[in-house]
């Protein structure tokens, strides 16, 4: 058969079908297995329309009217659609279930309604056949509610880009800098913090405990220590080792006895399922897990996996979400499998809803669940790579766990005090009575197993009193987990924008990786002190979030998307004009001096910034001096040259010998190399951020020495830029 014939036979065969377009073409292989021959799949592979890369692409004099092009390279992808549309007897569109798959749709309809006119919208929320014909049973038209929030959404963030980030580039004398209406927002919440650590003061306290035993008993074995909570009848406060050490002499001379013994029960209700933000702040707690890797494994699991007889199907719903809502069918579905593999004592009375935590939760879609709970992690884990299989494992669990009974604890409390009661200890032991939902979700929390044979009344002898000088300490830095809680509880962002936002402050060389850590550069403080002073508004956390609150507003009907821009734009236009005049030059912070003269033209070198991150460049580039080097991040334990940054042909980073052209040295190390040498043979390190601590390595294959380290406060770990 000819090719012209191969292509008449596939024109035929596709003829007269429906056209479902989906965004992802893992999406067509999933749909492809359970609709039928009637149906043809294919995927729009994102977005195929946006504003222009090369401008501002808004009209803010035609009520901010927005420029629309095709996006460069998927001119192709759209004739394709267009072909298909043309011989489809309808068109579903079936783009994700939020307002950035609304706007999809809205631009394949714009495109594809000349060819064929017969277009309807479709949503699923679930990669599974019951869930797409339900949706195939329920199309309607666009929402244009929702397509109004996501251009709003849209032209504002692109009216605070093109406009703020010219400037900044200009007064520091690189392309590489950036602003954003979301990230900066989230630049100052690092920035702030950092500022409290700088100017705390450690404030010296002392704590005391002490080890008590009946009189006239003498035991062997175990201690419980008691802690000191009050002195002469006042909260206890221990200011200096003179306070501590004059209650400790009274201890000693002291007749104790113990005042109360109580006996209570803790109930631990069990927790809401995941929204996206709770996902990505307990994979990286539980499972180390950076949020895009996180964001990534769920949409694997979201779109579908190929399980056993070749079935493709979709593990977990929709995975970007602030509800913690559950269907009526998922409710039924997990309380029907508790009661099938759980004693009755385990399942919650009646069904558990939750209240949604963000500050403007949209309860657009369900929690993220498993679309079928019988699919349980031990019969899918042969299917699944370990990582994958570990996410849907939090999932499945968190589920399944938040609608079982209340975990609950017996609570032992001992108070012991001297008979003139000028001081008094306090004791619990915590230990578990019934696991309620821990027997599937397990918490964290260390339980004392001793606990001493006191009675009230029972006079007690005082064995052994320990103090113990401390100093407060200053707020934690933020990582990953906590910035994102930090921007779902302030309002700033959604779901979707959370892992871009941390992304592009990586990619700004505005923030540095300490283990798990989030630490603003130097670059990150001065580029958010240019903010505040002249764009005040925009790293403003609560007009941050009044906009986003507005953007909801529109999703819903209640006020003008044009309206809103222009109240907006009115004070920033004048901003803008101030910043470009007043914002003081800095870059002398992108272009650093280090000593040394160029090789090839004799100019001095400079430490740049670049799209990549810093590098060695000359200062005659405008003269035509192309030569660069990169910075050394250690010495090649095998010849002495540089360790450098380098990337593969995938454009995967890895770190090898800059000898490898000239020598033909061939170190290479994958993992990230550390500021802190080998103890043992000085060689570079290579660095792994572990759950709880980070692992160091010896590049030297003759020493290989390994250390763990806790702190992470010692290590420093590259940022992803430099």
């Amino acid at each position: 058969m000819s090719d012209k014939e191969k292509r008449s036979t596939v024109e035929k065969n596709n003829q007269k079908k429906i056209l479902v377009i989906v965004e992802s073409p893992t999406k067509t292989k999933s749909l492809s297995k359970f609709l039928g021959k009637d149906y043809r799949i294919e995927s729009s592979k994102g977005h195929l329309i946006d504003l222009p890369k090369s401008s501002l692409g808004v009209n803010i004099e035609k009520g901010f009217e927005p420029t629309y092009i095709t996006i460069r390279g998927k001119g192709k992808t759209l004739a394709e659609l267009k072909k298909a549309a043309k011989m489809a007897r309808s068109i579903l569109l079936a783009t994700d279930p939020d307002r950035e798959g609304e706007a999809i749709s809205w631009h394949l309809e714009q495109q594809l309604s000349p060819i064929n006119a017969n277009i309807k919208r479709v949503e699923f929320y679930e990669i599974t056949k019951d869930a797409i014909v339900k949706a195939l049973e329920q199309p309607r038209a666009i929402d244009m509610r929702r397509v109004n929030s996501q251009q709003a959404r849209r032209i504002l963030d692109r009216l605070v880009g093109y406009s703020i980030s010219p400037i900044l580039q200009e007064k520091f004398g690189s392309k590489r800098f950036s602003a954003g209406r979301v990230q900066s927002a989230a630049l100052k919440i690092l920035c702030d913090r950092e500022e409290e650590i700088e100017n705390f003061k450690p404030q010296e306290y002392w704590e005391i405990t002490a080890a008590f035993q009946k009189e006239g008993v003498r035991e062997k074995g175990q201690k419980a220590f008691f802690q000191l909570v009050s002195w002469q009848n006042k909260k206890v406060e221990i200011h200096n080792a003179l306070e501590a050490q004059e209650i400790e002499q009274f201890c000693q001379k002291a007749e104790f006895v113990v005042i109360s013994k109580k006996t209570t029960e803790r109930r631990i209700k069990p927790p809401a399922p995941y929204t996206t933000s709770k996902l990505q702040q307990e994979a990286s707690t539980r499972l180390g897990f950076r949020a895009q890797k996180t964001m990534s494994l769920a949409q694997q699991l979201y779109e579908g996996v190929e399980l056993e007889r070749g079935e493709v199907v979709g593990l977990i719903t929709y995975m970007r979400t602030d509800s913690t809502r559950l269907s009526d069918t998922a409710l039924s579905m997990a309380r029907d499998y508790l009661k099938s593999h759980f004693p009755e004592e385990f399942l919650a009375k009646m069904p558990i809803s939750y209240a949604n935590v963000g500050r403007m939760a949209q309860d657009a879609h369900e929690a993220i669940r498993p679309t079928d709970v019988y699919r349980t992690p031990d019969k899918v884990e042969k299917f699944l790579d370990r990582d994958l299989f570990r996410l849907y494992d939090l999932i499945w669990r968190r589920f399944v766990a938040s609608q079982m009974a209340a975990a609950v604890d017996e609570v032992v409390t001992l108070e012991v005090g001297s008979k003139d009661k000028q001081v008094l200890f306090r004791f619990s032991r915590s230990q578990e009575k019934f696991p309620g939902f821990r027997s599937v979700f397990a918490t964290a929390g260390e339980r004392d197993s001793y606990l001493p044979p006191f009675e009230e009344q029972d006079k007690l002898t005082l064995l052994e009193i320990k103090k113990e000088q401390k100093f407060t300490q200053p707020p934690p830095r933020y990582t990953e987990a906590s910035l994102i809680k930090a921007m779902e509880e302030s309002g700033i962002g959604r779901p979707a924008t959370y892992v871009p936002t941390i992304t592009t402050l990586d990619k700004r060389a505005y923030v540095e990786r300490k283990g798990r850590q989030l630490i603003p550069t130097l670059l990150g403080r001065v580029v958010n002190e240019m903010m505040e002073k002249h764009f005040p508004d925009i790293v403003d956390l609560d007009f941050t979030a009044e906009m986003e609150e507005q953007l909801d507003r529109i999703a819903v009907g209640e006020i003008d998307w044009r309206q809103m821009l222009a109240a907006f734009y009115e004070s920033f236009k004048e901003e803008l004009q101030r910043a470009r005049l007043q914002m003081e030059n800095q870059s002398h912070l992108t272009k650093e001096p280090i000593g040394r003269s160029c090789p090839q033209c004799g100019h001095s070198l400079l430490k740049k910034l670049g799209k990549n991150g810093f590098f060695i460049g000359c200062s005659n580039f405008a003269g035509g001096c192309r030569y660069t080097e990169s910075i050394p991040l250690g010495v090649c334990p095998l010849c002495g040259g540089k360790v450098v940054k380098k990337k593969s042909k995938k454009g995967r980073a890895f770190y090898g010998c800059e000898n490898y052209s000239s020598t033909g040295c061939e170190f290479v190390m994958l993992d990230i190399p550390s500021s802190r040498p080998c103890p043992r043979c000085g060689s570079i390190m290579g660095q792994k951020v572990r759950k709880n601590n980070i692992t160091l390595t010896c590049q030297n294959p003759q020493c290989r020495y390994v250390m763990e380290e806790s702190g992470e406060e010692h290590v420093d770990e590259q940022s992803e830029s430099a």
